[in-house]
């Protein structure tokens, strides 16, 4: 002890600085089982998917990405816990299985669905105002996108069909996809039935367990961009998740047809988009908003789902000049381009 105190006497100044440093380093080292969520960024839509036309557009369609930060440390807890644009919540104990790499797999698996629901929605949509649209495409399956934690399945694992002992068959996504998912919505799982998979090209099959061999999965559409009409390409991207979906849309529609329904405006916003135009709830809302607003947007639409964590964000911006429209469908965002802007902006007559 009396050493001890004869060193901390003599190196006091020392010691003053390693033990705060010694804090410092367990504050920023140390990993929680915590989650945080920041402001990110918009981006262009038609820097991802350039459709070949000459339509112009005045205004733009813009996606938004927020940063997600997995087991962060206890000072980027503190500092998103009192900050008004960043959040932490606890990480679900049914995810701690799934690594890292999974989940950016995972994230890619969701963007691309998103992607291939815009186009076919999109073009679907165009081609009733111009027979010339129109997009090459078929449903090849669902992709998981999670699986439980002793569960066989695995991400990326693309189901093929489904064998039902109750429904006496077997049915495979690519012959009907309405009665794949009316058999495995409808129909009593028991422990013959099993899954029908394609991993890494080769086939296999997974047998249903109850409450063991549970997934998440996400609906993929193969599209040829070289068969439709008009053509398009898609660039590379590294976001991933699908809450860019409604946007996506948007954008695809509005360069497929000859009005431009920007009207000059910067639009925003954030959902998921089913191939029937529901738009779905998304994660991050809090941090959406003022990430569009900083960016000088127009116009965020957002899902119902989301709307009242949307308006408390949107109620701490610093003023009104971003319209917050609240939106169901596809059909609801376009007939707000289409008429109900005016109210907001004016006619551009």
């Amino acid at each position: 002890m009396d050493i001890l105190k004869f060193y901390f006497k003599k190196f006091w100044v020392l010691f003053l600085f390693i033990i705060p440093s010694l804090v410092f380093f367990f504050l920023c080292v140390i990993r929680t089982n915590r989650a945080i969520i920041l402001k990110g960024d918009t981006t262009l839509f038609t820097s991802v998917i350039n459709i070949h036309t000459e339509n112009e557009q005045k205004g733009s369609f813009s996606t938004i990405y927020v940063y997600n930060v997995e087991k962060a440390t206890l000072f980027q807890n503190f500092i998103a816990e009192h900050s008004d644009t960043s959040e932490s919540y606890l990480m679900s104990d049914a995810s701690t299985h799934i690594s890292g790499m999974e989940n950016y797999h995972a994230g890619k698996i969701q963007y691309n669905s998103s992607i291939g629901n815009a186009l076919v929605l999109a073009y679907s949509e165009a081609s009733k105002e111009d027979p010339y649209i129109k997009l090459d495409y078929k449903f090849i399956g669902y992709q998981i996108t999670y699986y439980g934690l002793n569960s066989s399945f695995r991400i990326g694992d693309l189901i093929k069909g489904i064998y039902s002992k109750t429904y006496g068959s077997t049915i495979m996504v690519d012959d009907d996809v309405n009665l794949y998912k009316e058999v495995l919505t409808n129909y009593e799982r028991v422990d013959e039935d099993y899954f029908i998979i394609n991993r890494n090209g080769t086939m296999m099959n997974i047998p249903y367990i109850k409450n063991v061999n549970t997934f998440s999965a996400y609906g993929i559409y193969e599209c040829n961009p070289i068969k439709s009409n008009p053509t398009y390409d898609v660039s590379s991207n590294l976001i991933g998740g699908p809450s860019g979906g409604l946007l996506q849309t948007l954008s695809i529609y509005n360069q497929l047809v000859k009005e431009d329904l920007t009207h000059g405006l910067r639009i925003a916003g954030t959902g998921t988009i089913s191939p029937d135009g529901k738009v779905g709830m998304i994660g991050g809302i809090k941090e959406k908003i003022p990430t569009a607003f900083d960016d000088k947007m127009d116009v965020f639409f957002c899902s119902k789902g989301n709307i009242e964590e949307a308006r408390e964000a949107y109620a701490k911006l610093p003023n009104k000049n971003m319209k917050l429209i609240e939106i169901e469908t596809f059909y609801d965002a376009l007939n707000y381009l289409k008429e109900g802007y005016k109210n907001d902006f004016g006619s551009e007559e």
